[in-house]
C-alpha cells in the first residue's frame, strides 16, 4: 500500500471512536523518549519545537501518523513514530492532551507587528479552523502560544507544500498565500493573542 494511502486507512480508523478509551497512563509512559526534546511536561524549552501540552488530541494523532507513514518528514520523529502502533498513538495523543497548555507571554514585545499578526491572522481567517481563541478543534491544532520561531517554521512549510495538511489541503493552500513578513507577523501574533 502506498504511503498517502496507508496514512489514510491508519487515519480513518483513528478517527471514529473505538471500543476502548485511550489510555492516558500508558500514554504517559510510552511518551517518555518524547520528553528529552518536547518537555517532561510537554512544554519544550527549544523555541523551534513545539510544545505539546494540551495540544488537540486529534491534531497529534494526525500528525504521528504522517510521521509513521513517511508523509510528513523528519529525521528525528519518523524513526520514533515508525514503531507506533496505533493504540500508542491514541494513547499518546490522549496524554499530551490531558496536560496544561503552555502559558502566554506576559504581551506582545513588538505591538505594530502584533498588530499587523493579527490583521493578518483575520484576514487569512485563521480562527475559521482554529477557533476564536486559536486553542484549535478536533484536528485543528492549539496554535495560541506556540513560540514564534516554531510557527514561523510550520508556516513556511505549509508554504512550500512540505507539510502535509490534515484532510483537505486547506493549510498549503492558506500559507501559499503568505508573504515572509505575514508569516513573520503571523507568528510573533500567535505567540500572545489576547
Amino acid at each position: 500500500m502506498r504511503p498517502f494511502f496507508a496514512a489514510l486507512a491508519a487515519a480513518a480508523c483513528l478517527a471514529f471512536p473505538t471500543a476502548e478509551a485511550a489510555d492516558i497512563e500508558a500514554g504517559r509512559v510510552r511518551a517518555e523518549p518524547c520528553m528529552a526534546c518536547h518537555g517532561t511536561d510537554g512544554i519544550t524549552a527549544d523555541r523551534s519545537i513545539p510544545s505539546l501540552a494540551g495540544q488537540k488530541e486529534r491534531y497529534l494523532q494526525w500528525q504521528l501518523v504522517f510521521f509513521r507513514s513517511g508523509r510528513r518528514q523528519s529525521e528525528i520523529m519518523q524513526p520514533q513514530a515508525a514503531e507506533l502502533s496505533d493504540e500508542e498513538l491514541r494513547n499518546l495523543g490522549a496524554f499530551f492532551a490531558s496536560l496544561p497548555r503552555i502559558s502566554p507571554p506576559p504581551g506582545p514585545a513588538e505591538p505594530a507587528l502584533h498588530e499587523m499578526g493579527k490583521q493578518a491572522a483575520a484576514r487569512h481567517r485563521c480562527a475559521s479552523c482554529h477557533m476564536d481563541n486559536y486553542a484549535g478543534s478536533q484536528a485543528a491544532p492549539a496554535i495560541a502560544h506556540q513560540t514564534r520561531e516554531y510557527t514561523a517554521k510550520a508556516l513556511e512549510d505549509y508554504r512550500k507544500n512540505a507539510r502535509p495538511s490534515v484532510g483537505v489541503a486547506a493549510m498549503n493552500e492558506v500559507a501559499g498565500g503568505l508573504s515572509d513578513d505575514e508569516i513573520t507577523a503571523i507568528a510573533l501574533y500567535l505567540e500572545s493573542p489576547e
